[in-house]
Formats: C-alpha cells, structure tokens, sequence
C-alpha cells in the first residue's frame, strides 16, 4: 500500500499541535487556578462595590505589622456556592482580605472532615467554637475574636413567616473590626447605658447602631443598667443615647466622678437628646457645668433647600464646615449633608472658661429657627403663623475639662448630639449623608484614636443579578449545547473543505 507522505506529515504536525494545545490549555488553567487562590481575578461589577472591600480597609490591612488568621468553620464550597446572596457576598469579601494583605491568612474548615483543625484556638478562647464559626486570631499575641457566620449580617423578623432573615451585610464591618481589636493590645471600651429611651426615636435601635459603629472602629462594647451596676473601671467611655425620663443625683455622681478620674480626665462620653424627653434638671445641671446646654423647642429650616423631606421642615440638611474634628471623612464625600430630623437645639455659654473648652461641630444654616413649645400650642389654639427668628442653630458640639500630666495636656470630653436620629442607620449607612463618617470622626478625635474606619452595612437586593429557573435552564442550553454544536459544526466545515482540496 502506497503511503501518502504528505498526509502524514500534516496528520503528525496536526497531532502535535493539538497536544500542545490541550497541554497549554492545562498548565494555563492550573496556573490561573494557583494564582486565584492569592490574587483577585474578580472583577466587581455593581454599583455599590459589594463584593468588595473599602479602600478605607485595604489601607488599614496592608498597614498591618502582625499576622492574622480568619478561620471560618465552613466547607468553603458550601460558603461559595450558597443559594444565598449575602453568603456568597460574604465569602468573597472574606478572600479580599488575603488578596489585599501578606499579613492575613484566610481559611475554611469544614469541621466534619477535620474537627481537630480548631483545637489550637482553644486554650485562648474560653467559649463555645462550633460549626460556622469565624475565628480572627493574632499570631503574634494570640488575641481572638469568636464570631457567628450570622454576626456577618444584619438580621430582621419577617412578621410573615415569624423567622429571622438577612437585611444587610456587615460583613466587612464585623470582619475589619475583629481585626483591629486582635491587633490592639489595649482597646478602648463604650459602655451603654441601658435606659428607657425616649418615645419620638427608635432609641434602642439607634443605641444598637452607635454601638455597632463604635465597635467596627475598633472598641470593645459592654452594656449595663447603671440603675443598679456600676461604671466598669477599666471603661474609657460611657454612651447615653436619649434618656426619656432624668438621672438620679446618685447616677450623676457616678457620671461626674468616671469623667473627672481623680482630675487625671481622659475620659470621654456622648450624649444624645430628643424632644421627647421629660425634665431632665439633674442631666441639664450636670451639662451646664461642662458649658453645654440642651434648649427646649425643636430645630427647624425656613429654606426648604435645606430640608430633606418637603413635608417636614424639622428634617434638615446641615453641611459641616471643615474642622478639627472632620479629619476622618473622605475629601470626596465632605460636601455632603449630615440629616437630622426633631432636633433640640445645642447652647454653648462659652467657648472658654477655666479648664473647660467648648467647640461647635454643626449648624443649620443662618434660616434656621427653633419652635419653642409655646409657638406651637399658640399656633394650635389661633392658626396664625409663628413669628420665627432665623439664625444657625447648633445641633452638635463637643465640651471639653483639661488638666495637664507632665506638661501634656489631657482632656475628658462630651460628643453632644441634639438628636439621636442623627445616628439611625437609615441615614449612617447612606453614602450621599455625612452622618457616620463625622460621627466617626468625632469620636477618632476625642478618643485620640487615628486609624478608625467608618463602614456601612450593604443592602444587596437590587445590585447583583440573578437568573430564576427558566434563564438557569436557557444559559445551560446556550453553554452546554448550542455553543459546543456550532464548534462542532465549524470544524465540520474546515474539514470538509480540507478534505476535497
């Protein structure tokens, strides 16, 4: 038989190639899959960046000088391929933490195949490590922070089924603020005092949400009754979010002596009123001594530009002014408004008197009114229109008692808020809002604290896209045949051309 020479040697160089190809195409992918598991080959394409993490927390982890470990106790295919957004979500923000920083290791461990794994963490963790747990843990000082998978969200009830679902994600506040405390051989604690609350704000969850806040920048968080428990010695500041009814002079002594410290100050504490309030002469009189004084009335706006509801003039827009206390916030987000809604207005008596110093931090604009309580029964009683006085209100303020330490001065400070909606997540999670940021900012300040970070939980409905059933089944058809069958016929085709030159 005659061997056609020519068809040989293009049947053998064909071959070749193929195998090359096929090898290429193998050592490629093992390659992208090698590098995958240590740098981002992700591309984040919603709006909002949520599978990301901020820019705010890449600069704080690559600035890490100790080694850190997440461990989740999960089978990461599980995490990565849940039918749920907000895990994927939280599963890819988990990676981005050892994307964006050589000091950070993440893992995950399915405690079914390896129950042995987190016994290492054990002598330094006095409580429960269980299945879709997150273990943050120091290498260098051996601190750890024990979290729940759930303490990455934000859970809510749906009065519907009566069960709690995911609203948000806080997955990198949760995750970022675990590390920041394991980084920290001495971190600052808030504690909460749980009081009734007034009846016009969502005290509590406001309360929550200052907390939350504080936590994500790095302090430790207690609550107590101070009814009936004293003041922690180890605190450095205490939180008071609008109390509805006074304080005994007994829990103002208490308040008095932590702020004083046997006159070495250093202390910090944030208030909150609301109008809501009954009489608080005990609080007032406390507050007075500091050059502070909450006034009766509500804030207003008389320019509705000023305003962020056109049916509320009480719901303002207040834009702050570059200060010692704005250093936290974002150049490119400075412009924007810090929202507050039923406001008490703020009276500083002085701006400097003895050892206290006080500084305002936000006002309305110069439209701004207060409506006492007396012009509002007048205009109930007559209908006619209350005569306002227009003038820039002040509705937040910090007062501050010194003393000096060796030549160093040292300060206990009051973050004094007119209204504690100022804080309500509805408008610190908002980025077209200031609020959370010069909260932060504030805080950093007074608490001597420079790298805190202000991040807010992610609403993902609406910013990702999903595919129900019907376009599952339409992709798999497009992928899995109509594509494999016009290769197919493609090469078919080049054959055939091939074969009858």
């Amino acid at each position: 038989m005659k061997i056609n020479t020519k068809k040989l040697k293009y049947g053998a160089a064909a071959t070749v190639i193929t195998i090359i190809v096929v090898a290429m195409v193998v050592l490629l992918n093992v390659i992208i899959s090698a590098l995958s598991d240590r740098y981002n080959m992700s591309i984040d394409l919603t709006p909002g960046g949520d599978f990301e993490i901020s820019d705010e927390t890449k600069d704080y982890i690559t600035s890490l000088n100790e080694d850190v470990e997440i461990c989740t106790t999960v089978d990461e295919l599980a995490f990565e391929t849940s039918d749920s957004i907000y895990y994927r979500q939280a599963y890819e923000v988990l990676k981005k933490y050892a994307y964006n920083s050589d000091r950070i290791d993440v893992n995950f461990v399915d405690m079914t195949v390896d129950p042995t794994y987190v016994e290492k963490y054990r002598q330094y963790y006095d409580g429960s490590i269980s299945d879709y747990s997150v273990i943050v843990f120091n290498n260098d000082s051996h601190r750890i922070r024990v979290l729940s998978v759930n303490d990455l969200f934000n859970m809510d009830i749906n009065y519907y089924t009566m069960s709690q679902e995911i609203v948000s994600s806080k997955a990198e506040q949760t995750l970022t603020s675990a590390i920041m405390y394991v980084t920290d051989p001495d971190p600052q604690k808030a504690v909460y005092f749980n009081v009734v609350h007034a009846q016009n704000s969502t005290g509590d969850a406001n309360g929550e949400n200052i907390m939350a806040m504080l936590e994500s920048n790095g302090f430790e968080t207690v609550t107590i009754d101070p009814n009936i428990e004293d003041i922690p010695e180890d605190a450095d500041m205490l939180v008071i979010n609008a109390p509805l009814n006074d304080f005994s002079e007994e829990l103002i002594d208490k308040i008095y002596d932590f702020m004083e410290n046997d006159g070495n100050y250093g202390r910090n504490m944030i208030y909150t009123a609301s109008y809501s309030q009954n009489d608080t002469p005990n609080i007032d009189a406390f507050l007075n001594e500091w050059g502070v004084k909450i006034g009766k009335g509500l804030v207003g706006e008389d320019n509705m530009q000023n305003v962020i509801s056109q049916t509320s003039v009480y719901a303002i827009a207040a834009y702050p002014e570059e200060n010692d206390y704005t250093g936290g916030i974002p150049s490119e987000i400075m412009s924007n408004p810090v929202a507050t809604f039923n406001s008490r207005p703020i009276e500083v008596l002085y701006d400097f008197q003895g050892n206290v110093t006080t500084d305002v931090l936000l006002t309305t604009s110069e439209t701004g009114f207060i409506m006492t309580d007396e012009m509002i029964q007048e205009y109930q009683e007559t209908g006619a229109e209350p005569s306002i006085d227009e003038q820039a209100v002040t509705i937040m303020a910090v007062a501050s008692k010194y003393t000096f330490i060796d030549t160093k001065q040292v300060k206990s400070n009051i973050l004094l808020l007119g209204c504690d909606d100022i804080l309500n997540s509805s408008f610190t999670s908002q980025p077209y809002y200031t609020n959370g940021d010069y909260f932060v900012s504030a805080v950093n300040k007074i608490s001597g604290k420079e790298d805190g970070l202000n991040i807010v939980a992610k609403d993902l409905t609406g910013d990702t896209y999903e595919t129900n059933a019907a376009q599952q089944n339409a992709l798999r058809i497009v992928f899995m045949v109509v594509l494999p069958l016009l290769v197919a016929a493609a090469g078919f085709t080049v054959w055939l051309r091939r074969r009858h030159k």
